[in-house]
């Protein structure tokens, strides 16, 4: 069978909220968990995208197996198969009619405990509408792998009969009385982390790869679901890590997200996306925000004070820019877990999972045409601004630094429906132009920055013309990027 389920972060504390809410009637069964997941030592059920495990709860064992892909957002829906023992003990034939069957019977000899999941688990039964069942699950404990254990703190939503729209339903209605973060991690994943000592570490986005027989709609939703898988794991990062990594990296995923989102607006429907891009635009600033102070702490600023050569002042204004960091990524975490983002988030993977009420506008024109006129479209929006980039105020600057952003997300998103080596050329040009642009526009950000912190003025007039200085070198090195992207029409846009 296949379970759906939805999957939440929360604090510990939520606990008392969700006792107390309406939408889950009376009280929950408490029961005490003890799940133990089986693998080779080479990790072979893992590399297959399975998890077994032996569960222990209301005194009985239960074997189940899990397979398949896990889903997109807090969205987990997967193969599901299980079996009653009567003790703590595999039994792999039991495995005969499933995917594990394929591992072959060496697999099986090797399989040995990995690790366990202790927790408590609170379960509510609720009954939406005629026909439908849920489980709503709070589980607080840890997961252990040797010496080494990791809490968890989960909501967990399981539709058990009935449309999985009802499971997202009711999460919105939890959602406004409880802080609920979509999480695409899995207690399995959490283990097997765990197990290899994995720090957790800031997560760029991946390669693409389309299929050309797609509809646009399904495009478009393999797309927005790979930025917001990065958006969930860069925001798992960020609640507890200054790293600055994770804000850039939550920043690119929102900003591929809202492209995308622009990019299928008809195919998605331009109602939903629009509301979808203004909810994401206001988490977009927070976190552009924080990743302007972490450029000019890291980058800008430290070049000009060395330059200028007053240690004490170098000391001063370090100080300022710390705690202004401190304070625009706290805004930016506040941000992400606003009951807004939220609810477009859930939104969201409820469009991702095909669970939404309403259907995909239709559409007659094939993914690889849409990709083509999508990618001429950007290119010539490009083009119109950077060919008149000497003339071009700051901020026009940075307009055409926004259309080098569209088109490079463009590219990303769809170049793989193309021929490799002439997209990757014209990707690399674009690329350029607009890492030239961004220094223009981190040393006009620097400017501004300064401004706000109450710096001596004879620093603020030496800074200004470091910073200009620094603006009109890099000015230079665009002419001859943009005659190479003039030369690049884009003949090479035919089906790979």
């Amino acid at each position: 069978m296949n379970e759906f389920e939805l999957k939440f972060d929360v604090s510990p504390s939520a606990r008392r909220a969700l006792m107390a809410l309406a939408a889950l009637p009376g009280k929950p069964r408490r029961t005490r968990m003890r799940s133990i997941y089986f693998d080779t030592p080479a990790g072979d059920l893992e590399k297959n995208g399975m998890a077994l495990r032996l569960r222990r709860e209301a005194g009985r064992w239960v074997q189940t197996l899990k397979a398949g892909a896990g889903g997109t957002g807090g969205v987990h829906s997967r193969g599901e198969w299980e079996f009653g023992r009567r003790g703590p003990t595999l039994d792999t034939s039991l495995l005969a009619g499933t995917p594990f069957a394929s591992l072959g019977s060496e697999v099986a000899a090797q399989l040995a405990p990995r690790f366990e999941v202790l927790f408590t688990r609170e379960a509510w039964n609720v009954e939406p509408a005629a026909g439908s069942k849920l489980e709503v699950a709070l589980d607080l404990g840890a997961v252990h792998a040797g010496t080494r254990e990791h809490p968890i703190a989960e909501v967990e939503i399981e539709c058990l009969e009935g449309a999985p729209a009802q499971a997202f339903e009711l999460a919105g209605r939890l959602m406004a009385h409880v802080e609920l973060r979509a999480s695409r991690v899995s207690k399995a994943e959490r283990g097997y982390r765990l197990l290899r000592g994995e720090r957790a570490k800031p997560v760029k986005a991946r390669k693409l790869r389309l299929d050309a027989s797609l509809t646009p709609a399904d495009a478009a939703r393999a797309i927005v679901g790979a930025g917001l898988d990065q958006l969930l794991e860069n925001d798992a990062g960020l609640e507890t890590s200054s790293d600055p990594e994770y804000v850039h990296q939550a920043r690119v995923a929102m900003r591929r997200m809202r492209s995308a989102l622009r990019m299928f607006r008809r195919e998605i429907g331009l109602t939903r996306a629009k509301a979808w891009r203004g909810t994401f635009g206001e988490t977009s600033r927070a976190l552009g925000h924080s990743r302007d102070w972490d450029v000019f702490a890291l980058h800008t600023l430290p070049a000009a004070l060395e330059a200028y050569g007053d240690a004490a002042l170098a000391a001063s204004l370090r100080r300022k820019v710390a705690r202004r960091r401190r304070h625009e990524r706290q805004a930016a975490r506040e941000a992400l877990r606003s009951p807004n983002h939220a609810v477009a988030v859930l939104e969201l993977s409820q469009w991702l999972a095909h669970a939404d009420p309403g259907e995909d506008p239709p559409s007659l024109e094939a993914l690889v045409d849409f990709a083509a006129r999508v990618i001429r479209k950007r290119r010539k929006d490009l083009l119109a601004g950077a060919l008149m980039l000497a003339t071009l105020t700051v901020e026009e600057q940075h307009r055409v630094r926004i259309d080098a952003k569209r088109l490079r997300y463009a590219l990303d998103a769809l170049g793989s429906l193309f021929k490799p080596e002439p997209l990757e050329t014209f990707s690399s040009t674009v690329e350029a132009l607009q890492d030239a642009l961004g220094d223009c526009n981190d040393a006009a950000t620097a400017t501004r920055l300064l401004a706000q912190l109450d710096a001596p003025q004879p620093f603020v007039d030496f800074a200004r013309g470091w910073f200009g200085a620094r603006a009109r070198s890099d000015a230079a090195l665009l002419e001859p990027i943009v005659a190479d992207l003039t030369r690049r029409r884009g003949e090479w846009l035919r089906k790979a």
